[in-house]
């Protein structure tokens, strides 16, 4: 009777440890393909209201908005590195506020050769490691 109880008490841890390690809310492998909302620049919030938004395909296109124009370009990775080509944009003129924002996006990801995912969480860096843009994964 001893055994069937020690039997039936580690059933039950093990189905506790199997539920809490299959939540379907935290992906096992976060991928980069998908569409991020950039919440801020250099470590500064983005200037309310406005949408710096990109979206990385298994094409390997990166598209988007910097803030007032829309971004084009393509990208590799492996593993954590990421080369991102050269970026082409519209030529819309904005308020000079949303220009000078768009012109740190450009800047930032001209120097983005890292990136790290973690629960939902973009953070892009530069060579030496600093963070340039910090993204969060929408479902657009």
């Amino acid at each position: 009777m001893k055994n069937i109880k020690r039997l039936a008490l580690l059933v039950a841890i093990l189905i506790t440890l199997t539920a809490c390690n299959s939540s379907s809310s935290i992906p096992a492998h976060e991928t980069l393909t998908g569409n991020w909302l950039v919440g801020s620049i250099n470590g500064n919030p983005v200037i309310t209201g406005s949408i710096v938004q990109l979206k990385f395909t298994l094409e390997n296109t990166l598209s988007g908005s910097a803030s007032c124009n829309n971004i084009s370009t393509s990208f590799s990775s492996q593993n954590n590195s990421i080369n991102i080509g050269p970026i082409a944009t519209t030529r819309k003129m904005c308020l000079p506020a949303l220009m000078d924002q768009e012109a740190l996006v450009l800047q930032a990801l001209s120097k983005v050769k890292r990136f790290q995912l973690y629960n939902g969480q973009l953070s892009m860096f530069d060579q030496q490691g600093s963070l340039q843009l910090k993204a969060k994964r929408t479902k657009q």
